[in-house]
């Protein structure tokens, strides 16, 4: 039987999910690049060829990975700066590539046909590949529930430590998408008092106190503000959320919207939505089926740029 795999990668973790005909087989995390490439490895030798897709948590076209030199690989993994993390992707990309013909990276917002071009001109970051890969499964879930594309209006929003996304879903597919990340440029004043979150001095306690409350109290406001905006343009009043901040998400935004929480595949799927969303595109790019017309409703393998065309990754 046919085999897809999906594979969601953030620096330090490997969160893995293979798929058979739109079923979650299995979730497996991986600590090291040697580890997951030993477990597809594993895989391959049992279901030659299948299907893989990697999401990353950077902005990546989709790309056909066996189609790209090595030199437009190492573009990709320069998303991750210069730094071990990015030694890691780039020696992964290649093996994964060798281990099958059939494997892609999948796109973050910004290359999604279904974005209206003047959208990715306001913002400098509107959801990484990740987040599109999450999307793919909370679609699939929606649509095994029989629910139709024009009953899909809401906002996604993933609260997590390391930072937040939100995207507006208007018949079932992605239309605008805010992407904040912690530690993104800001005014001179925040990273001086970040400074004093390193600081040893008792004395200093509490101002370091001081700007942790006053970092919390930005990002609700933040929040608050970003999704009054996208209310203002898409009139739209459902929230999916997603994240270590769910809970209070939910104390402080239930008032406000019809709030519900992400459907987790089971009781081990939490922390592996992106992994079993890629699985899910893998399977929609290679079969005929739900996920199939989720990949294409969503216009995802139109999301990217032929591999001649991929221009280099800049940093931002």
């Amino acid at each position: 039987m046919a085999i897809s795999i999906g594979i969601d990668y953030t620096p330090g973790r490997w969160h893995i999910c293979s798929v058979e005909q739109g079923k979650q087989a299995e979730f497996q995390f991986c600590a090291t690049a040697g580890e997951m490439q030993a477990l597809v490895s594993q895989v391959c030798a049992l279901y030659p060829e299948p299907t893989i897709v990697m999401s990353l948590d950077v902005a990546t076209p989709f790309a056909s990975l066996p189609a790209l030199t090595e030199q437009q690989v190492d573009h990709l993994a320069q998303r991750y700066h210069p730094t071990p993390a990015c030694t890691e992707l780039k020696e992964a990309l290649l093996a994964l590539r060798s281990l099958s013909l059939r494997t892609y990276c999948a796109p973050s917002v910004e290359y999604l046909p279904t974005l209206p071009a003047y959208r990715r001109l306001l913002r400098s970051a509107l959801g990484n590949a990740n987040e599109v890969c999450a999307i793919v499964a909370l679609l699939h879930h929606m649509r095994e529930q029989e629910a139709s594309w024009p009953e899909m209006n809401f906002f996604y929003v993933n609260a997590g430590e390391s930072g937040t996304c939100v995207l507006v879903i208007k018949d079932g597919q992605i239309v605008n998408g805010i992407g904040l990340v912690q530690g993104s440029p800001l005014p001179a004043v925040y990273h001086y008092l970040a400074t004093l979150e390193s600081m040893e001095n008792a004395e200093e306690e509490s101002r370091r106190a001081a700007f942790r409350q006053a970092q919390e109290a930005a990002f609700w406001e933040g929040l608050r503000q970003d999704l009054a905006g996208l209310l203002a343009v898409h009139q739209i009043e459902d929230v999916v959320l997603l994240g270590q901040k769910s809970p209070a998400l939910i104390e402080r935004l239930a008032d406000l919207y019809q709030v519900y929480l992400f459907p987790h595949a089971g009781p081990n799927g939490s922390g592996y939505e992106a992994a079993l969303g890629a699985a899910l595109l893998a399977e929609g790019l290679e079969r005929d089926g739900c996920a199939a017309e989720v990949v294409n409703h969503l216009q995802l393998p139109q999301a990217g740029q032929s591999a001649s065309a991929l221009p280099p990754f800049s940093v931002s």
